[in-house]
């Protein structure tokens, strides 16, 4: 049985993936105590360690969760993509980009078997590419061979496209990235994964599913999503451009997938932590004149249905569902590595 400590845990999606791949998940580990509630309610016996990782003393942490010399380990890392990412206002500034660094001396202070890093495409070129290479040199120093490569969540049964830069490393065994599980004729779809919760107006909720709920729309942002033509129209193709923002009129194609629909029989978009907001992204319901739901939106990141989130606003638990890895990408990492063991 491998243990395993999910640093930068959120709200636990690629805790429950490696759970459900047999992985003996010990702790999550973030240093945003408002997750708890979310990642201990569906992740138990898994224990929510609230900690800032410059803090982390990982002797003491194996020694508390019990994990003994013999075990086999893996650390798990997703650290904020958003430093990386192409979409970055900070342009590698943001301070947050040297936590994989951090990482990096807790795994040099006491390695474990094996090492799985999650992060946006950015992380091994551009802004991340100097802390990418000497995340790597620490690797090599401590005795780990490493296979890295983009993946789309697509491609392993999750309704999303949704590329991202994985990384796993071993220090005895050969271990790889999962082969895609899915032919691209065969990509699970929006339909599949929403169509069968109750419909709902922006600004309601539903008490069949937990967390299905929809933002309410201004009124003028209403009326853009009503002019949208149903299964996967876009803001462009809105006749009447009056109803649109003025920074649209002026500039028709400028963020051109804002107050656009999903799809019904492809894939959706990459959520992000902004996925509850028509004016953020191709996140209006496919036919339903609002934004998805949060529960929706879970759906298409793969998360079951009893699979509840906490918190105080929409904004927040938005935030924990677009931030998460895919469940079932992660139960195909946790599977990969389970493989050579």
């Amino acid at each position: 049985m491998i243990k395993a400590i999910d640093f930068f845990c959120g709200a636990g999606g690629l805790t429950r993936g490696l759970l459900n791949a047999g992985v003996s998940v010990l702790a999550g580990v973030d240093n945003d105590e408002r997750l708890r509630k979310t990642y201990m309610h569906n992740n138990a016996p898994s224990r929510f360690i609230n900690s800032d990782i410059n803090a982390v003393k990982i002797h003491e942490f194996r020694k508390e969760l019990g994990i003994q010399a013999e075990d086999v380990t893996l650390y798990a890392a997703c650290t904020p993509c958003q430093p990386f990412s192409t979409l970055s206002r900070l342009k590698g500034k943001d301070e947050r980009k040297f936590l994989l660094l951090v990482f990096a001396q807790i795994v040099e202070e006491y390695p474990p078997d094996f090492i799985l890093v999650e992060n946006v495409p950015g992380l091994n070129n551009g802004a991340g590419k100097d802390i990418y290479e000497e995340f790597t040199r620490v690797l090599e120093r401590c005795g780990f061979s490493a296979y890295a490569g983009l993946l789309d969540a697509k491609h392993f049964g999750v309704p999303q496209t949704r590329k991202r830069f994985i990384l796993v490393a071993s220090r005895d065994a050969n271990v790889s990235l999962p082969i895609p599980q899915t032919k691209a004729d065969r990509f699970a779809t929006v339909r599949e994964s929403i169509e069968k919760y109750p419909a709902i107006a922006d600004g309601e909720e539903s008490n069949a599913y937990p967390n299905h709920v929809a933002r309410q729309l201004q009124p003028h942002h209403k009326r853009i999503v009503e002019a949208v033509p149903k299964d996967g129209g876009s803001r462009l193709d809105v006749s009447d451009t009056s109803l649109l923002l003025t920074c649209h009129q002026k500039n028709p194609k400028a963020h051109s997938n804002v107050f656009s629909r999903m799809a019904w029989d492809a894939p959706s978009p990459t959520l992000t932590s902004r996925c509850a907001d028509v004016y953020s992204g191709r996140f209006v319901h496919p036919e339903q004149h609002r934004g998805l739901s949060l529960r929706e939106a879970a759906a298409l990141q793969t998360f079951d249905d009893d699979y509840e989130f906490f918190g105080a606003s929409i904004s927040g638990i938005s935030r924990q569902i677009g931030n998460a890895v895919p469940v079932k990408l992660a139960e195909q990492l946790g599977r990969a590595i389970r493989t050579v063991c």
